[in-house]
């Protein structure tokens, strides 16, 4: 039983891989057009851009909320070794993003919280948003009949 769960969870780890690759690649590509053909972009190009990737991280958010996907949450990840020094090997792996795996970046990478700066400035900014949600309603309201007449 636990051999098929692991096939289904590496098989399901391969397709999402793959998926992210391709994410990856279209905003790799996405990029270079902004810095490179800003002068030429159209409107109408940028937005076939954005549904694009809009569209690849859908895919990406169904196949993870597919029944048939195994939880990621239930996977437990435990750093087998640990060394000080660089790594070519992860280096290569991680697209030189990674150079070292010590006790000081495993935190950092392994994190499943954001920063507590950051969730500090996520509650500031939801109460923020809550604070002028009215506001925004009332002068949408007014645009829209102003738009009508």
């Amino acid at each position: 039983m636990q051999q098929r769960e692991e096939k289904q969870l590496e098989a399901s780890l391969e397709s999402l891989l793959a998926r992210v690759a391709h994410l990856k690649g279209s905003l790799q590509s996405f990029i270079l057009k902004l810095e490179n053909e800003h002068d030429r972009l159209t409107w109408p190009s940028v937005l076939d851009n954005f549904a694009l990737l809009s569209g690849q991280l859908n895919t990406i958010n169904k196949v993870l909320k597919n029944e048939k996907t195994p939880s990621y949450r239930s996977q437990v990840i435990i750093p087998l070794l640990l060394s000080p020094d660089r790594d070519e090997e992860l280096v290569k792996l991680t697209e030189q993003r990674v150079p070292v795996f010590s006790h000081e970046i495993v935190p950092d990478h392994l994190r499943t919280k954001p920063d507590p700066e950051v969730e500090e400035q996520e509650k500031h900014l939801s109460a923020e948003a809550a604070r002028i949600g009215p506001e925004v309603a009332q002068v949408n309201k007014h645009t829209s009949l102003l738009y009508l007449t």
